[in-house]
């Protein structure tokens, strides 16, 4: 009996230890069968975000998201290399990768991701580094009066903490090393301690208010980045630090690394389109202020001609760049226009200078500005900053502008490029040309008096010897009726001054 009960035991322990290794056999097959399930991906999709942070880049980052969401894309690779760019299309592109469900993310940093790069990175569920790329400094500065660049106010960089604070802590980033990338003031420490010997990152001020029993606990404490320093790292202190969750060689390693090597993988890279608008739309100011100047040429001189031409051409780039990256729209546009309009009324048509002028001028500042933002009263402080910056770049090319207009009215006549547009040498009845309807005397009209017959503003009539002629001045105003004395024939332009 003793026997049987003994032999029932050991087949019930033999049975219940085969039974535990199956369960452990199977937890195990379970673990690898989820970790394939984590690392091998149908349908790869990459897309390169190179160059300036801008509007033009949000949109057509949207562009290729949308394809590989069509193509059934279930990891897409961001190839992340920049300098940074502007804050707005920063905040909007990360947003939007944080919030693709589709597919899982990943950034891979070639060379560098610095500034509004480090937070489009940030954003991505896994971050890869080649061995010498660059994650980081994503301080937020902003022109200065001054010259150079300066740091923004508490108001903006609070905005910015919080977006890092956001996708560190949804993507399993170090939320502290994060927030130190924005804010050189923080100062972060890497402990281990009796109850957590795993470590882990805290303040200095976490530091100060622990109390003396968790400070005795304390087995280890390392610096990682001192106060009025920015957090920025390369390959290996951001695999080190938990960003960076493996070092590969290049593209290729790193699709060897993801088990995707002979998986067939889709490259959506910007078409010429969308990099001729970004070009663009970062040459806009300069393109504002040739455009002013040549309508300005156009404005001084008799009829329509190329300075017109160049004009219309240069501010229409600018708006259409403009809106095609989601700032200009019909309205300020339309704003924009009527100021010129305004102020063309004014210069040719009314004497003076008045309410016509005024309202012009006040109505192309409008248009400008809001074509530059997409907001049009600024509510947050980052509305703020970006109104004192566009406002600091408008008034830049309006100074730039009238510098030129300053340099040519003092120059132009000796600048051989505007004897093409305006002839500066007298001709004669032998060359083939007679100025209508001048009096007796031919060709040397310099000296002649008459009066004006019409209102010289800079263009209009005046009468000589019972003969109509068509005059310019040098920018004077002169009334209908006035006496005018011809001081100058330029070609076929004749310069008058009143008497």
């Amino acid at each position: 009996m003793k026997k049987l009960i003994s032999i029932i035991f050991s087949l019930l322990l033999t049975s219940s230890m085969f039974t535990q290794l199956l369960l452990a056999d199977s937890e195990e097959q379970k673990r690898k069968t989820d970790t394939k399930e984590d690392t091998y991906y149908n349908n790869v999709s990459i897309i390169p975000l190179s160059g300036m942070i801008d509007g033009g880049l949000h949109n057509s980052l949207e562009r290729r998201a949308d394809i590989a969401k069509e193509n059934g894309s279930d990891l897409i690779i961001f190839e992340i290399d920049t300098y940074g760019g502007r804050l707005e299309p920063a905040f909007e592109i990360s947003e939007y990768i944080s919030n693709i469900k589709y597919a899982k993310t990943i950034a891979f940093i070639p060379t560098k991701a610095i500034s509004a790069g480090a937070l489009i990175a940030i954003s991505c569920n896994d971050i890869y580094m080649a061995p010498q790329a660059e994650l980081g400094d994503c301080e937020p500065i902003v022109p200065s009066s001054e010259g150079g660049y300066k740091t923004v106010g508490e108001k903006i960089q609070t905005v910015l903490r919080t977006k890092f604070r956001k996708f560190a802590e949804k993507n399993g980033y170090p939320v502290l090393l994060s927030e130190a990338m924005v804010t050189k003031e923080i100062e972060v420490y890497y402990i281990t301690t009796e109850d957590r010997p795993e470590g882990y990152y805290i303040s200095s001020r976490g530091l100060k208010e622990m109390i003396e029993e968790e400070k005795k606990k304390i087995k280890s404490k390392k610096l990682i980045i001192e106060e009025g320093q920015l957090l920025t790292m390369y390959a290996k202190e951001a695999h080190e630090y938990q960003f960076a969750k493996e070092i590969v060689e290049d593209r290729d390693s790193l699709l060897k690394s993801l088990n995707l090597d002979k998986v067939v993988t889709t490259l959506l890279d910007t078409n010429w389109s969308e990099e001729m608008v970004r070009f663009l739309e970062s040459i806009a100011p300069v393109l504002l202020g040739i455009g002013l100047v040549a309508l300005w040429i156009e404005f001084k001189a008799p009829g329509f001609g190329l300075p017109g031409i160049i004009g219309i051409l240069c501010l229409a780039t600018v708006f259409l760049s403009k809106h095609l990256v989601g700032l200009a729209e019909t309205p300020e546009i339309i704003i924009f226009f009527v100021g010129i309009a305004l102020l063309a009324v004014e210069i040719l048509v009314i004497p003076g200078f008045g309410i016509a002028g005024i309202s012009g001028i006040i109505m192309v500042l409008i248009g400008l500005i809001l074509s530059f933002q997409d907001f049009t009263i600024p509510i947050t402080p980052y509305d703020v900053e970006t109104f004192i910056k566009n406002i600091f770049t408008i008034m830049c090319s309006l100074l730039g502008s009238g510098i030129a207009i300053f340099l040519l009215i003092k120059y132009m006549p000796g600048i051989p490029i505007f004897h093409r547009l305006i002839l500066t040498a007298a001709e004669t009845t032998q060359g083939g040309y007679v100025i209508p309807s001048q009096p007796e005397g031919g060709d040397d009209l310099t000296g002649r008096k008459g009066k004006a017959v019409t209102i010289l503003h800079p263009t209009g009539k005046i009468e000589v010897n019972n003969h109509t002629l068509d005059v310019v001045t040098d920018g004077e105003y002169i009334e209908k009726g006035q006496a005018v004395e011809i001081v100058e024939v330029r070609g076929n332009r004749i310069v008058v001054k009143a008497l």
